[in-house]
């Protein structure tokens, strides 16, 4: 196998564990529910987010965060770190959605 199919498998590979979305807006809108600050956000302008979501998130933390019915559920998923965070400190996206890559655990 030469190196640039060997690299197409594995990019191709990576993004089959990218969520959609429709999912990131899911674990998005649950998240701020959860914190309890779906009031301070428009759905609309969660855009950003869901791109940043997309690219950072694996589909397991996603669909975790759509699952979560408590903050310590949320915590668990790796989708993103409620401990510290407040509704205007930043990203509330994926995981490492603000900080590059990985988790954000």
């Amino acid at each position: 196998m030469s190196v640039k199919r060997l690299l197409f498998a594995i990019a191709l590979l990576a993004a089959c564990d990218k969520p959609t979305k429709e999912d990131c807006r899911k674990a998005l809108v649950n998240m701020q529910h959860l914190m309890g600050t779906e009031s301070l956000t428009e759905t609309e302008s969660l855009d950003g987010e869901v791109r940043r979501c997309m690219g950072g998130s694996s589909t397991k933390a996603v669909a975790c965060a759509i699952k979560a019915t408590t903050l310590a559920e949320l915590e668990q998923c790796e989708f993103f770190n409620v401990k510290g965070k407040t509704a205007g400190s930043g990203s509330a996206a994926g995981s490492g959605s603000a900080a590059g890559s990985g988790s954000a655990k």
